[in-house]
């Protein structure tokens, strides 16, 4: 009786380091297949990455309203010749990217020009936003101009987006 005993203890212990393991490893995979979309996204003419990054975790869930969710954000700095004129020409009918472990689509491209972008630095990571905390979708700039200020021949700007997943069991799938 005593061996029925420690071998249902091994199994239940195996099983529960086993679901540990499968949870923590999952949320960083769903994470990089989401960032994957973004930094697979074709860029401009004249366009180069200059960094790449993604980052999930709860201190993100003020962006994101966490409600359960594990939020997930991928942005990538870019350098180009480009006016601002034509890097938003260039994305204005960028197509939504699907969820984080999904093939349903509805993420929009967020797109921060270098006179409105603030850097948020969180536990997890870091994200951007416009001035006044606002969120830069593109199609946020839809109808609006530009700035025709003397433009720099090259400028940084930076591409992003975030969503968040469903990363227990995916009982909803």
């Amino acid at each position: 009786m005593k061996k029925f005993y420690i071998g249902t203890f091994i199994i239940i212990l195996c099983a529960i380091i086993t679901i540990a393991i499968y949870a923590f490893i999952e949320k960083g995979r769903y994470s990089k297949e989401f960032a994957h979309n973004l930094f697979e996204y074709s860029l401009p003419p004249h366009t180069q990455v200059l960094e790449k990054h993604y980052f999930y975790g709860y201190s993100f869930g003020h962006l994101l309203g966490s409600g359960g969710y594990m939020p997930v954000v991928a942005n990538m700095r870019l350098s180009t010749s480009l006016s601002e004129e034509e890097i938003l020409s260039y994305y204005k009918n960028t197509p939504f990217f699907p969820y984080p472990h999904s093939n349903n689509k509805g993420v929009e491209l967020e797109l921060y020009l270098p006179k409105d972008q603030i850097l948020h630095k969180t536990t997890d990571g870091f994200y951007y936003s416009g001035k006044g905390d606002s969120t830069r979708r593109i199609s946020s700039y839809k109808g609006s101009k530009a700035s025709s200020s003397s433009e720099e021949k090259t400028q940084q700007y930076i591409l992003q987006i975030s969503s968040s997943f469903d990363y227990i069991f995916r009982l909803d799938s």
